[in-house]
């Protein structure tokens, strides 16, 4: 398959819709696209610490304290 750029570098890869590809450019010259999941830094800390996942999971699953709410006249 030929893909071509435009005027403003951008290339169409068929089959791909909304994807996100880190960019890696050999010595060769050659382009080698590889398929990216983007996180945000507090899912990676998650994902990647069993204490933080242990402390959430017991929050969740806690009863919350409730109280009333009183409307303050105004």
């Amino acid at each position: 398959m030929l893909v071509e750029t435009d005027a403003r570098s951008r290339v169409v890869l068929p089959g791909h819709p909304n994807a996100a590809f880190v960019l890696r450019e050999n010595e060769d010259g050659s382009i080698l696209l590889e398929p990216a999941l983007v996180i945000s830094r507090a899912q990676h800390e998650y994902d990647t610490d069993p204490d933080l996942q242990r402390l959430l999971t017991r929050a969740a699953t806690s009863q919350t304290v409730r109280r009333e709410r009183r409307r303050l006249a105004g």
